[in-house]
C-alpha cells in the first residue's frame, strides 16, 4: 500500500511531538512525634542505626532538651536506644548546642567517680582524676585551662598552709550545708549541673 504525502507528513510530525508525561508529586511523610502528616521529605531526618525518621523541628527540640538535661541525645522513638551522632545532626545544631554536645561526650567518657571540675566558677573545666594523679604524688594541681591551683583530694582551691585533714576539720560546716542543699533541691526539683556541679533549675525542655 502506498502512502500519500499527507500520511508521511502526519507521521513525521508525530515524531517531533512526544507525549507529555504528568509530573509526579513528591510523597509526603508523617512525624510520629508531632503527628504532622504533611511534611516534605527534605524536612525529615533519620537516625543512623535504627532508621527512625522525624521532622527537623521535633529533632531540634529533642536534642536541645536532652543536652540541657545533661545527656547525650538519643533516638526520639519510644524505647529505642540508638544514639544520635553530631555529624548526622549538623543541620539541627547551633554552635552553642554543638559545643554542649561535645562536652557531654567528654563527660560520658570519664567515669562519674573520676570526674573533677576546676573549682574556679568562671572555668569549671572537666578533668579526669586518673590523668591528674599520674602526673605527681602531691595533692597540688593546676587547672589545664585557667591555671587555678587546687587540691585534688579536697576538690577546692589550694590550701597551702593546711593539710587535707586540717582543712576538713576547719570546714565541717560544708558537709552540713551540702546535706541541706540536697534536701532543698529534692523539694524544689532542682538538679546538679553536670559541668559545674552547682544546683540549677531547668527553665525549658523536657524532663524524662
Amino acid at each position: 500500500m502506498s502512502m500519500t504525502s499527507l500520511d508521511v507528513g502526519i507521521r513525521t510530525r508525530s515524531t517531533w511531538y512526544p507525549r507529555r508525561e504528568t509530573k509526579k508529586t513528591a510523597k509526603k511523610e508523617s512525624c510520629v512525634i508531632c503527628l504532622d502528616d504533611d511534611i516534605d521529605p527534605h524536612l525529615m531526618f533519620s537516625v543512623d542505626k535504627c532508621r527512625h525518621r522525624f521532622c527537623l523541628n521535633c529533632g531540634k527540640r529533642h536534642i536541645k532538651a536532652k543536652l540541657l538535661d545533661g545527656k547525650v541525645p538519643d533516638c526520639l522513638q519510644h524505647r529505642c536506644k540508638s544514639q544520635l551522632r553530631i555529624a548526622r545532626c549538623v543541620m539541627l545544631l547551633t554552635r552553642k548546642l554543638r559545643l554542649m554536645w561535645e562536652e557531654r561526650i567528654t563527660e560520658d567518657s570519664i567515669p562519674l567517680h573520676k570526674r573533677l571540675y576546676c573549682p574556679n566558677p568562671r572555668c569549671s573545666y572537666l578533668m579526669s582524676t586518673t590523668e591528674l594523679l599520674s602526673s605527681s604524688e602531691s595533692t597540688y594541681r593546676r587547672c589545664f585551662i585557667c591555671g587555678t591551683s587546687f587540691c585534688i583530694y579536697c576538690k577546692v582551691p589550694w590550701h597551702s598552709k593546711l593539710s587535707c585533714s586540717d582543712y576538713k576539720k576547719l570546714h565541717t560546716n560544708l558537709q552540713d550545708d551540702d546535706a541541706k542543699l540536697k534536701s532543698l533541691a529534692n523539694l524544689k526539683g532542682w538538679r546538679q549541673c553536670g559541668r559545674c556541679q552547682h544546683m540549677v533549675e531547668l527553665s525549658s525542655g523536657c524532663i524524662p
